[in-house]
């Protein structure tokens, strides 16, 4: 009888090959391997790694359900043996156990999702360091407790621990309860270092009633941005619909020990899904008000092939233009890479009105191994993004002829380490768009702070919001509304002079602030994108500093 783990790499240099033939031969495998017997980690992470491929890119119907059915033995086998938890310790493997430090909205939403699966595991900070902590977060008049020792901090949050809870629930409870600033407390719970224990119970996938399972003939390498015309249909999601889409992204990036915010710090009203062509479909997250970034939106996106998270990242939109990433689950590599990534762009621009994308320097390689040792800078320069940087972009069309012309050639971790020193740039309409974003914001605001204010921040913000508004006549009481101003009123008041002749552009700003502090961030988009003089104001002064 051949070895079970050779019938696992058998199985794993076939989970590319399409047609009857590899059909029956991954059938055949599959019926011959058992997921109880296996016992080395490289074995079930290889097995798993297979089954998640070949239900991403099934043959047919039998292929799909029997790789469905090995997995679920796989997980239960996993979930049965103290041994093989303790090998894929922090695997993200199904039936295994994760231990590691999240967010503070990410572990309050893991327990109260799972309460009996998330429990406290250590503390990573010191005493002295957690007591600090605690007392900033506590009301003052209970935090006097904790002073000149009094009680330790783990003896009075025990008192003040509820019937039926534990440590845990209680930090939790306290967070919850501060009315201190949102981004402040995250840092504060990251201080403390928390460790939670995760027990990963089911695989996770969407249910039937969001999934289009498609069967595959051959893979797509090849793609291009061409418009066909076609357009993404929108699902009318349910309540519970929307959650469980919202609950597979958040699961899924945790058994990567990863987090992006606008998945996050969004909630089942910010999401909006697409079924698109052979069995994909698109999730786009946005976060709540109090959660978003002032200027530009960052939105969350979360790829599923045949109801699978397939991969994710973010895009950060101004006006018409996104910068935009891409990082598909490993697991998955090796399939329609590109083709899935000319879906979420071409999905983006139909969402949200987009004639140009970039990419950062991180997305392709820069401090960033994954992103060299994929190869990540040729997915992007195939899909039509070149380097802003003449440097790069010289250096670009030199090795892309060396691999069109040299058979084999691959670019060395030394020149994809040097494309990787320039953000990336990609035009999709004929449309003349914005040609800068946030990131080039944040360097106008502190040009101006340098130059006008000799370097003071404190007095720029102050004088430059007192003067806003005043000039937009506003008494605003709502703290979102301050931040949102506040943050855009250094940038604008540099032209206040073009700014108080152009009252479109003043009523403008006002639906933009209101739009992005307590409506949809979809509309706060639209309002930007819609009015062309509020467009130009920000380009003249913007152009004012950098040619």
């Amino acid at each position: 009888m051949m070895n079970q783990n050779t019938l696992v790499d058998e199985l794993f240099n076939l989970r590319h090959q399409l047609g009857e033939p590899f059909a029956l031969q991954k059938r055949d495998l599959l019926e011959k391997i058992n997921p109880e017997t296996l016992r080395s980690k490289k074995a079930i992470t290889t097995f798993y790694d297979t089954l998640l491929f070949i239900m991403a890119y099934p043959d047919n119907k039998k292929l799909y359900e029997q790789a469905e059915l090995a997995l679920h033995k796989l997980g239960t086998a996993i979930e049965a043996n103290e041994n093989l938890r303790s090998q894929l310790y922090n695997s993200g493997i199904t039936g295994s156990q994760l231990c590691a430090d999240f967010g503070f909205e990410i572990v309050k939403w893991l327990r109260q999702t799972y309460k009996q699966n998330v429990t406290l595991d250590s503390f990573a900070a010191p005493d002295y360091q957690i007591l600090s902590i605690l007392s900033v977060v506590m009301p003052q008049v209970e935090s006097e407790i904790l002073q000149d020792e009094n009680s330790t901090w783990k003896e009075w949050l025990k008192k003040c621990t509820v019937k039926g809870e534990d440590l845990l629930d209680t930090l939790i409870t306290l967070f919850n309860q501060s009315t201190i600033r949102p981004e402040v407390k995250d840092e504060l719970w990251t201080a403390l270092g928390i460790y939670i224990t995760i027990n990963l119970t089911e695989p996770v996938q969407l249910p039937a009633s969001l999934t289009k399972i498609h069967y595959h003939r051959s893979l797509i390498k090849k793609a291009s941005l061409k418009d066909n015309g076609e357009k993404f249909e929108k699902v009318k999601l349910k309540k519970e619909e929307a959650e469980k889409i919202f609950e597979c992204a958040r699961v899924i990036l945790a058994c990567y020990l990863r987090e992006i915010d606008p998945i996050s710090f969004s909630d089942w009203e910010g999401v909006s899904y697409y079924q698109l062509p052979r069995g994909m479909s698109i999730a786009l997250f946005g976060m709540r008000p109090e959660r978003r970034h002032p200027i530009d939106s960052y939105m969350g996106y979360m790829v599923f092939k045949n109801g699978l998270p397939f991969g994710y990242a973010g895009s950060w939109v101004l006006f018409d233009s996104a910068r935009i990433g891409l990082n598909i689950f490993p697991s998955f590599r090796g399939g329609e890479s590109q083709h899935t990534f000319e879906q979420i762009l071409k999905l983006h621009k139909q969402a949200y009105r987009l004639n140009r994308f970039s990419a950062d320097p991180y997305q392709i390689g820069k401090h960033n191994s994954d992103g060299i040792k994929s190869g990540a800078f040729w997915l992007y320069y195939k899909m039509g993004f070149r380097p802003i940087k003449e440097e790069q972009k010289q250096l670009a069309a030199e090795e892309d002829q060396k691999r069109q012309t040299i058979k084999g050639y691959r670019s060395s971790a030394a020149v994809l380490n040097k494309l990787a020193d320039s953000r990336l740039e990609l035009t999709v309409d004929k449309k003349k768009p914005v040609r800068f974003d946030a990131t080039d914001l944040s360097l106008l605001y502190a040009t101006i702070v340098n130059k006008k204010y000799g370097g003071n921040r404190r007095k720029a913000e102050q004088e430059s919001y007192r003067e806003l508004t005043e000039t937009m006549g506003l008494n605003v009481f709502d703290e979102t509304f301050r931040y949102v101003m506040g943050n855009w009123s250094v940038i604008l008041m540099s032209n206040s002079t073009a700014l108080l002749k152009n009252k479109p552009v003043l009523k403008a700003l006002e639906t933009a602030f209101i739009l992005k502090s307590v409506g949809r961030e979809e509309d706060y988009m639209q309002e930007l994108q819609q009015s062309a003089l509020l467009r130009r104001f920000i380009e003249e002064t913007y152009f004012q500093y950098f040619q």
